[in-house]
């Protein structure tokens, strides 16, 4: 049995470390997956299908390096350990005080189950509590009506539209901006 990392956790959903066993799921969801129909479609369209040896190669060789704390993102797993998606993190354009998060639960039979709002909620006290940012930012497209619950439910704060901005299915989007600063998730608490 491989060493399991856990992050955080709730009666319901389990933030961990990946681990070399999770790497067929992994393979799975990057071709498969309501998931993949929310997270920039566009960018998947006319991609070849990926490789899937060299997917392989890369996510085991990711299982062998140690993770920086905080984390940059974590696999979202189910209390028996099955995966079902993951949380990330990245930077912020042109501010080294802010992250944007993201979230996928790529397991189909799991979507629509509010499993998707405690892993976000478990991420963001995560990630507040190990390290001194100041605000947490999360980006979703006009379509995404799920994503946009999520960040509603969490109190994340509507900081903007930019409308228009990409043509996806003869459909203009609109890009949606929240955010949580740190005295919010405080209060929150």
């Amino acid at each position: 049995m491989e060493d399991l990392t856990i992050i955080a956790k709730n009666d319901n959903i389990v933030l961990r470390d990946r681990i070399a066993g999770d790497v067929e799921a992994f393979i799975r969801w990057q071709t498969s997956g309501e998931w993949l129909e929310f997270d920039a479609p566009w960018e998947q369209a006319g991609k070849p299908e990926p490789d899937i040896q060299t997917l392989r190669d890369k996510f085991r060789d990711r299982c062998e390096k140690k993770p920086e704390t905080p984390r940059k993102d974590a696999l979202i797993a189910l209390p028996d350990g099955r995966p079902i998606g993951w949380v990330n993190r990245y930077s912020h354009k042109g501010s080294e005080d802010s992250w944007q998060i993201g979230i996928d639960i790529c397991e189909d039979e799991y979507l629509k189950r509010g499993l998707g709002t405690q892993a976000l909620a478990l991420w963001i006290n995560y990630l507040f509590a190990n390290s001194s940012y100041h605000r947490l930012g999360l980006e979703t497209w006009s379509f995404n009506k799920r994503m946009i619950r999520v960040a509603q439910k969490l109190r994340f704060v509507l900081e903007g539209t930019q409308r228009q901005v990409i043509k996806w299915q003869d459909e203009w989007l609109d890009l949606h901006n929240y955010g949580m600063l740190r005295a919010e998730w405080e209060r929150l608490r």
